[in-house]
């Protein structure tokens, strides 16, 4: 038997399978295959980039080319043979991943784009056969390489299939030629020109991976196909330059500066707008470019002007606006990372996970009206506007395919005509990163988003914070000009703006009785006088029709006669009208049924409205309840699966039972409490008024609460300086005071998160007849100290704030002729954080 045994080198070999594999994997259509190659070109320091697409057999053959063909150009600085060996035959050998990871640039100081080694596969998977001529700089010499990638399909490896790689002299400047040849699918490409040569399509899939919007990129890239050049910037600026509302923001340092630009168009109707808004846009804001509404808003809006910085603009705006986002102080749920230490003595702390400097523009842009100029139908100009629409990410100049509206633009909108803020369809811009400043923000490897990672989240939750402040603003501006209207209305109409809708009803009646005896007073006079006309005329005619002839014995005229007979059918219609208009009159008086209707359907709608603040107040005293509820039930289910657990393995008792019994004891204790927190609160004991000592009362709801914070940081203490005693139902004074804990507790938790607030605390003050809450947080957003009693003003994110709280508060108060305001003081970081909660209406003597 043959001796077998011994030892012998062998390798590891790629199938060629699996190198087109990755290329479908990775790179996932053509247009993406062809970002990776212009990528190439901005890594090799080019000035420009030119990228041709040839489809046409004839223009193909004018340059000598086989077609359809590709061919990519640069003017960076080549590629030596080491360079061509590396890069582009070792497959997924990245330098530039290298580069990047030692923090290295390149000579124009560029961060490089690729770390995958796509580039090659991106060639693949455009076409069949790749010709790269390169001319590296400081040498004369051209390297020639041609990869035909059918001749891999055959062979079990990468290795068996060689290829020629020519070097020649050449007096030509560096750079590198990619000609892709056989493309895989050229209909792709020619299918793209429409008959007039436009290309919408192919420009809608370029701005995704080609930043359309200008600026300093380093790198010109120039577009062709089959001789037509592909505008990416110029229709998109023409487009820009006509928004109606703009927003630059800036974030770095751990702080973001938004300013917005209002142009006096934001509140122009649209050609489809109603005739009525365009009149009043013509008359109120027109005749003087909005200097009056201006005015308006300094006098009647100074809060909320303030609350949002705005001050009237310069140039072509009208009003411009600015705010101010700290990430780790203004942004909810702001996530954390762990710092590594500066020694090895030192532990990991937590600090904010930033995701580094980065800038932005956006634009709101009606559809309904072409204001750029730039298109010849409205058509065109609504279908450009909807290949561009959106909020892209571009990495120097290069797009990251982002989901539609990944920012949420829809979440927030709503289908009434109420809802003021940034629609998707309406909205482009871009969000500039670098590879250089951003490399937290990791691409996904199909380069199809971002991994979700802390820094990323971060990221997003900033943008959100941005789009809170877009949809807080414009509907304040929108909303204020429709107050402006009502109240140019109300002078027209003689009539308090703020009146209520009684007061508007009985005006109504008013004057529908003054305009209807009015209108019976001339009704009477024309009657009248039209009787004592008609019977002139009949008189004439009877003397006409009894003596032919005048005193002079002439002829009556024909004419005269007819004038006659005309002037007797007037008289006639002239009755019958008097008589239609009195019916009318009749008709204002039978409608005054319908404004007693509407007296009454008002009456009913307070009531119910009234009932439905108390329902909301309830169900959110019921969330914090259920909360409770949903952590006691846990550890019961928690601990009996244990017993049950022991149970089984022991087969008997002992005192682990009697422990479990005890544990149950314990949670339907706390059930107890919870359910007895919430019982003042329902339907039926909401009418129960009693006598309460306020300074008992807080003691209790604040013991009630400390149960709750066991195990958390947050103190509370109640100081009772002069007691005073209230009548009021006692559900709906916790309902209050429970609101204004929620709130403090909530902003409590965010800052003590992130280290900003190391020992949380709320205080309650007792001092007849108010009473003031306040904690030590970082104190009330001056984003929203103007409006932060309106409803649906809330600076939490939008799954976990409705923004209602602290309405429901004055609404529960106001009903009890009571109120809440914030204190002028303010804390040392420059904020109001003081409620003051006036309960004087609801003392009573002890």
């Amino acid at each position: 038997m043959a001796d077998t045994s011994g030892v012998e080198t062998v390798h590891l070999d790629v199938h060629p399978s699996v190198v087109f594999k990755l290329g479908a994997d990775l790179i996932t259509d053509a247009l993406q295959a062809l970002a990776e190659l212009i990528k190439n070109c901005y890594d090799a320091d080019a000035s420009w980039a030119s990228i041709e697409i040839v489809t046409k057999v004839e223009l193909a053959e004018a340059k000598g080319r086989p077609a359809p063909y590709i061919s990519v150009s640069d003017s960076g600085v080549g590629m030596t043979r080491a360079d061509l060996e590396r890069g582009w035959l070792t497959i997924s050998n990245s330098v530039k991943r290298e580069m990047k990871a030692r923090g290295q640039r390149t000579g124009k100081k560029r961060t490089p784009l690729g770390d995958k080694g796509l580039g090659r596969l991106g060639a693949q998977r455009l076409g069949d056969v790749l010709t790269i001529i390169t001319r590296p700089a400081g040498e004369n010499v051209e390297h020639e390489l041609t990869i035909d990638w059918r001749l891999f399909e055959a062979q079990s490896s990468l290795a068996a299939v060689p290829l020629k790689l020519v070097t020649r002299p050449t007096s030509r400047s560096h750079g590198t030629e990619l000609f892709i040849t056989e493309l895989r699918d050229p209909e792709q490409w020619s299918s793209t020109l429409g008959p007039g040569g436009g290309s919408s399509q192919l420009q809608k899939e370029l701005t995704v991976l080609l930043s359309p919007y200008g600026g300093d990129r380093g790198m010109q890239t120039i577009f062709t196909i089959d001789n037509q050049t592909v505008d990416l910037y110029k229709l998109a600026t023409r487009v820009r330059e006509a928004a109606e509302i703009r927003y630059a923001f800036e974030y770095q340092n751990g702080r973001m500066v938004v300013d917005c630009a209002v142009m006096l168009t934001y509140f122009e109707p649209g050609d489809q707008g109603k005739e009525v808004d365009r009149a009043a846009y013509r008359s109120l804001l027109q005749p003087d470019a909005g200097a009056s509404f201006l005015a308006w808003l300094q006098t009647r809006k100074t809060a909320q002007l303030a609350q949002f910085g705005c001050k009237p603009a310069s140039g072509s705006a009208f009003l411009s606006a600015r705010r101010e986002i700290d990430l780790a102080a203004d942004v909810p749920g702001v996530e954390l990372v762990s710092r590594p230490p500066s020694n090895s003595t030192d532990e990991a702390a937590p600090e904010v996970a930033d995701p580094g400097p980065f800038r932005g523009e956006v634009d709101y842009v009606t559809l309904s009206q072409d204001r750029s100029g730039a298109f010849d139908n409205r058509s065109e100009f609504r279908s450009f506007l909807k290949n561009l629409a959106g909020v892209r990410v571009y990495r120097d100049g290069f797009g990251i395919r982002m989901a539609d509206d990944w920012i949420g633009l829809r979440k927030g909108q709503t289908s009434g005509g109420s809802y003021y803020g940034l629609r998707p369809e309406n909205t482009l811009g871009f969000i500039d990163i670098s590879a250089g400043h951003n490399a937290q923000l990791v691409e996904t490897t199909d380069r199809e988003g971002f991994a979700a990672t802390p820094h990323y989240r971060n990221f997003y939750e900033l943008l959100q914070s941005w789009v809170l402040f877009s949809s807080q603003f414009q509907g304040m501006i929108r909303r204020a000009y429709t107050e402006y209207r009502a109240e140019h209305r109300a002078a027209e109409a003689d009539v308090s703006p703020g009146a209520s809708a009684d007061v508007v009803i009985e005006r109504i009646d008013e004057r529908r009785t003054r305009t209807i005896v009015a209108a019976r007073q001339q009704l009477n006079r024309l009657r009248e006088e039209n009787s004592a006309t008609a019977k002139k005329h009949q008189r004439v005619r009877e003397e006409l029709d009894g003596d032919q002839t005048t005193i002079f014995s002439a002829t009556t005229s024909p004419v005269v006669i007819d004038d006659l007979a005309d002037l007797q059918d007037a008289d006639k219609r002239t009755s019958e009208a008097v008589t239609q208009v009195e019916n009318l009159v009749e008709s204002l008086e039978d409608e005054r049924a319908l404004t007693d209707i509407l007296r009454e359907q008002d009456r009913q709608l307070r009531e119910r409205l009234t009932l439905t603040w108390e329902t909301v107040s309830l169900g959110l005293t019921a969330e914090a309840l259920s909360h409770e509820i949903a952590h006691i039930a846990d550890g019961l289910n928690t601990r009996t699966a244990q017993l049950r657990r022991y149970l089984s393995e022991q087969k008997g008792t002992d005192r682990r039972i009697t422990s479990y019994l005890h544990h149950v004891e314990s949670a339907v204790a706390g059930l107890r409490r919870q359910l007895a927190h919430l019982n003042p609160s329902l339907r039926y004991m909401r009418e129960r008024r009693e006598r309460l000592h306020v300074g008992a009362f807080c003691e209790e709801l604040a013991d009630y609460h400390r149960q709750r914070w066991t195990s958390g940081p947050i103190r509370l203490t109640v100081e009772v300086l002069d007691d005073f005693t209230v009548e009021v139902n006692r559900g709906k004074l916790t309902q209050i005071f429970d609101n204004l804990l929620l709130n403090s507790e909530y902003w409590l938790l965010q800052a003590q998160r992130v280290g900003a607030v190391p020992d949380p605390y709320i205080a309650v003050i007792v001092r007849s007849p108010h009473v003031i809450v306040y904690d030590n947080g970082r104190g009330i957003d001056p984003a929203v100290e103007a409006t932060l009693f309106e409803p649906f003003v809330s600076m939490k994110k939008r799954s976990e704030g409705r923004g209602l709280g602290l309405y429901v508060v004055t609404q529960l108060l106001g009903a009890e002729n009571s109120s809440v305001s914030l204190a002028p003081e303010r804390n040392e970081t420059g904020r109001l954080y003081k409620f003051e909660l006036d309960l004087g209406a609801m003392r009573v003597a002890a």
